[in-house]
This record gives structure tokens, sequence and C-alpha cells, in this order.
């Protein structure tokens, strides 16, 4: 993973990290998805976890806030997720404000 720091192939991508007494606790990467359909520029957020201890205490609210904030910076209006098919999964994605659940995902494996 630290190798992909130092790719330029992941220049368009954020990653962030949450901390607490100097441990991980939390992380966040996202990656730049240019249109040229429409010429737009999304972000698709590509992971976002806490540990389970650490869960229920707004962590994951900053980082994606902290996500949004940045994304905003670059002129990036809209973030795509695809949502795990937990109901603690959706229940976050729910309580993000501004967030609307639309549309269905598919996974497509490239063999």
């Amino acid at each position: 993973m630290r190798r992909s720091f130092e790719d330029p192939a992941f220049s368009d991508s954020i990653s962030l990290l949450a901390y607490a007494d100097q441990e991980v606790i939390g992380r966040i990467d996202s990656s730049m998805i240019s249109s040229r359909f429409d010429g737009s520029t999304k972000a698709y957020l590509d992971w976002i976890c806490v540990l389970k201890s650490c869960r229920h205490k707004g962590v994951a609210q900053k980082l994606l806030n902290t996500l949004r904030s940045m994304l905003k910076e670059r002129g990036i209006d809209t973030l795509i997720a695809l949502t795990a098919a937990n109901e603690e999964s959706q229940r976050f994605y729910r309580s993000v404000p501004g967030s609307v659940m639309r549309d269905t995902g598919i996974w497509i494996d490239i063999h």
C-alpha cells in the first residue's frame, strides 16, 4: 500500500486516516472519475472503514466530511459510492446529510 503513494497512477486519489491515541482507527479512500460523456469529474468513494470498537462515535462522519471538503476545493460536486449490503452500512449512508440512495450497483468481474 505504501508504494501507491509514490505511484503516479494514484495521483487523483485521496486517502485519509483517523487516529486515536496514535493508533489508526479509521480510513477513507476515494478516486476521481472523469467522464468524456458530459465533461464532468466526479469522485468515487472506494473505501470507508472504522474499527468496530470505535464505531458510532462520529469517526466515519468526520472522515467523510473532511473528504467532502477536499473534493469541494477541487471543484468536484458529486461523490459516488457503492454500499455494502449489510444493514449497518445502509444505516450509515442513509444518515449522511445531502445523500440520496438511488440506482443499483453492479460488480462485473473481468476474467
